[in-house]
């Protein structure tokens, strides 16, 4: 199944919304859109809304913290909000919860990123 990707501008932050599986399929394309916000863009925060993602691999995490150290570097910030299913566990099961800001709902990411 092949994910669903939307971006848009909300205030100073871009999110992505991401719908169905995140694979070793899927993931370069995700990696390469999250690359161009950044790079191309100029994005300083993103929002990733994992919310209604129904399942990740670790190509899917090798995006996300691939973005995640490219926004470092430049001093910005990535908010994920948690998938709603349990595809949210592979956050604990690599210990990536620790590292990365993750949130509830989208609301909350986007407030947080005024911070």
């Amino acid at each position: 199944m092949q994910p669903v990707t939307t971006s848009e501008k909300v205030g100073d932050a871009y999110v992505v919304t991401l719908r169905g599986e995140i694979d070793a399929f899927t993931a370069p394309s995700l990696r390469d859109d999250l690359r161009a916000l950044v790079e191309e863009q100029g994005a300083r925060t993103v929002v990733v809304d994992l919310k209604t993602v129904t399942f990740l691999d670790s190509s899917a995490l090798g995006a996300l913290v691939g973005v995640f150290r490219r926004l470092r570097e430049r001093d910005g910030e990535l908010r994920i909000v948690r998938p709603g299913t349990t595809a949210s566990r592979i956050f604990e099961l690599t210990g990536l919860d620790a590292v990365l800001d993750l949130y509830a709902d989208q609301k909350d990411a986007l407030s947080a990123t005024s911070e």
